[in-house]
């Protein structure tokens, strides 16, 4: 499955090649009564994950940074909300812990979400505008923890949610997207994301 995702993400950051000579006109598509612009989006950033994990019959937070890569294909709707299909990808995270009795377990982290992403612009602003966005889809993760004579591993597809809160600031057929998001894992205890990231927008 994660082969797939990257696969279909690799075709979707093509596409815009495919557009040459393309004049954008800044007009909508009527598509059965709505108006709609459709765009492909790539972004990228940071974020802080705090997974909850539990080995040896204890519970410890696990901290790990991490680098995120997100890439869409979504559709404007009278250019004030959109809707998007995303797929993120996640560096690896790691973090040495101690659970009660075992010393210094390994815990790792590696992750890939396929998401489906609703934004809604807020205010009626021409050259920044601000938005809000909620997110729904599934987190094929693994985790994995290591210590002398003891390991623990996993390979889940698990629920994922996010939460979204970001500025748009549109230049003809690219808009530039800095948003702060929020992610939540149902893997293990609980995985909490708090990341932020810039991205780019193309609009056929």
């Amino acid at each position: 499955m994660k082969k797939l995702i990257a696969g279909s993400m690799a075709v979707l950051l093509a596409t815009p090649a495919f557009a040459g000579g393309h004049t954008y006109q800044q007009q909508t598509t009527d598509f059965m009564g709505w108006d709609i612009l459709p765009y492909v989006a790539v972004r990228g950033g940071a974020t802080y994950g705090n997974l909850n994990y539990k080995l040896n019959g204890t519970k410890e937070s696990v901290s790990q940074d991490l680098y995120q890569a997100r890439a869409a294909l979504g559709l404007s709707i009278y250019e004030k909300s959109r809707i998007e299909i995303e797929g993120s990808f996640f560096t690896k995270g790691k973090e040495t812990k101690d659970f009660g009795s075992i010393k210094n377990a390994e815990v790792t982290s590696e992750n890939i979400e396929l998401m489906g992403n609703f934004y809604m612009d807020l205010g009626d602003y021409k050259y920044i505008k601000p938005f809000v966005g909620i997110g729904a889809g599934l987190a094929f993760i693994d985790t994995k923890a290591s210590a002398e004579g003891v390991s623990s591993k996993s390979d889940d597809t698990k629920f994922s949610g996010m939460a979204t809160l970001g500025l748009a600031m549109p230049f003809g057929c690219y808009t530039v997207d800095v948003a702060a998001r929020y992610n939540y894992i149902d893997v293990a205890s609980g995985m909490h994301n708090f990341g932020g990231d810039i991205g780019i927008r193309y609009m056929f």
